[in-house]
């Protein structure tokens, strides 16, 4: 059999696998869902972003693992971060405190790879299709990229399966669910990283505000008046708890200001409505005017030829008696010219009102613009207060010699970097801010991946296997504190990250720029390695 050939029908056999695998999977998982209530997965639709789950039951099964058996609290403490190791083939999740759970998992065959690199949870669906393969049943998915990577439900078999997808057995698909969220990081490595801790002077200190800053009704609504009701001095804000103060403004104003402007639309309907009934009686009085114009015009020839007439008749027969009445068409022709002059002064009266009301309108108009303006200040401010709840995701490429800053999956801004010492490697690293210290200081971890990452891939090339390596490949690449020593920011830009860093947010500086996975928006920063 030649090698086209036989790589064909391992695909053919994977893919056989994997649909059988599945369809078993989610029959299970149909059943446990319909005797358990959502609760007990730790996971509730209603249940508002960022709120802690309740800790979901434990499900002994065949494929797990769990190594480190911390306290409750640990794991339920965030943000957390994952651990993808190719060469182990499992999965550890991560917080400040340290490990939180592991699992066994399967990742893709050859041909089919799971991409190694620095990615982000971008969406999660409790049941998923595959959009690739036939419709596969994918429960508990958790998408890492738009191009059809993701953690979910699937046959677990301790080496690579899939077809670039991380499988998790069905009980740790399911606990992992309900402790992850949108915004965590997920790091795909070819072998195990284990986070460490990291105190540096350049890693970015959030910006700490006074409550003083915004109006006792915003800070009550947004419950920041507890414990300094009493008079006592008011504790700093945070930029999280800024963002719910924003956000709480921003709303009211952004309702406000729609009102404002659709009463400014309505008003403008209706001046138009006044303008065009003014239009309709200017064109009328316009037509009554020319009317009693002609008429007048035709009494007063009239008049004069009946006035010619009687003079001819009185210079050839001046023994017939003068009649010194008005004559019949004199008559008209007053009557004619009192009907002008009321005409007159109707459309006189009516190109008054119908200037009036184009004047109206033309404000109105200015208002409702003003008005269309302001509201969608307001609308875009609210979403900028949205979005400051969110973590802030931050790349620095030295390849682009460039920072890129995100938040909630959309970009903010970007700016230039400078990396001393340009033709040495960097590495990548990602540090995340993972608790909070005192005065608003933050804790962070570390993980790094050197550049020479192919060297521990060589044994993927073997029977689809990937090789656990003990010992990371060596490199002349920055350390984390070198790569941050390494790092030089203007001012401005450290202000404007200062304003929005707080847990979750993570910094990623790498050799390389965006990864072809970060789009325009619904994507965060990441870079990928393969």
């Amino acid at each position: 059999m030649s090698e086209v050939a036989a790589v064909a029908r391992s695909r053919r056999v994977c893919l056989r696998a994997f649909s059988a695998a599945c369809a078993a999977s989610v029959a299970a998982s149909v059943l446990a869902l319909e005797a358990r209530p959502a609760s007990a997965l730790g996971y509730s639709a209603d249940s508002p972003v960022g709120e802690t789950p309740k800790a979901p039951r434990k499900r002994g099964k065949r494929g797990t693992s769990s190594e480190a058996k911390p306290a409750e609290n640990a794991s339920l403490a965030r943000p957390l971060f994952a651990v993808v190791s190719l060469g182990g083939q499992h999965i550890s999740i991560y917080n400040h405190n340290g490990l939180v759970d592991r699992s066994v998992i399967s990742t893709g065959v050859p041909g089919h790879p799971t991409p190694e690199g620095m990615f982000t949870i971008l969406g999660r669906e409790r049941f998923h299709r595959s959009n690739l393969y036939s419709g596969a049943p994918m429960p508990y998915m958790q998408r890492i990229t738009w191009s059809g990577v993701a953690m979910h439900t699937g046959h677990v078999t301790g080496h690579p399966a899939s077809h670039g997808c991380i499988r998790l057995p069905d009980s740790f698909a399911q606990k992992l669910w309900g402790m992850t969220r949108i915004g965590e990081r997920v790091v795909i490595a070819p072998y195990d990283l284990s986070p460490s801790e990291i105190s540096h002077p350049a890693l970015p200190t959030p910006k700490m505000r006074s409550p003083t800053e915004a109006s006792a009704a915003t800070l009550a609504d947004a419950g920041l008046r507890d414990g300094f009701a009493d008079g006592g001095a008011a504790p700093l804000l945070n930029p999280r708890r800024y963002a719910e103060q924003l956000k709480t403004k921003a709303a009211a104003d952004a309702a406000a200001a729609s009102k404002a402007a659709t009463e400014a639309s309505v008003a403008l309907n209706a001046k138009r409505q006044q303008a065009a009934r003014a239009s309709v009686e200017l064109r009328s009085a316009e037509a009554a005017e020319a009317s009693a114009r002609a008429k007048a015009e035709a009494a007063a020839k009239a008049a004069d030829a009946a006035a010619a007439k009687r003079q001819d008749i009185a210079t050839a027969k001046p023994e017939l008696p003068t009649n010194d009445g008005a004559s019949p068409a004199e008559a008209a022709k007053a009557k004619a010219d009192a009907a002008l002059a009321e005409a007159k002064a109707r459309l006189e009266a009516a190109k008054t009102a119908y200037d009036a009301s184009d004047a109206e309108v033309v404000e109105a108009g200015r208002r409702s613009r003003e008005a269309a303006e302001a509201s969608s200040a307001a609308a875009k401010a609210e979403k900028d207060a949205q979005l400051r709840a969110a973590p802030i995701s931050i790349l620095v490429s030295k390849k682009n010699q460039r920072i890129y800053v995100r938040q909630g999956l959309t970009p903010i801004f970007d700016a230039p970097a400078t990396i001393r010492e340009p033709e040495r490697p960097l590495g990548s690293h990602l540090y995340i801010a993972t608790a909070s210290g005192e005065n608003g200081a933050l804790k962070w971890s570390v993980l790094s991946m050197p550049p020479r990452i192919a060297e521990a891939r060589a044994a993927h090339k073997k029977k689809g296997l990937v090789e656990e390596r003990s010992v990371a490949p060596l490199g002349a690449a920055s350390s984390a504190a070198e790569a941050l020593d390494r790092l030089e920011l203007s001012d401005d830009v450290r202000q404007q990250i200062a304003d929005r860093l707080w847990l979750g947010g993570s910094i990623i500086i790498s050799d390389q720029g965006p990864s072809s996975e970060t789009g325009a928006v619904g994507t965060d920063l990441t870079v990928k390695f393969r």
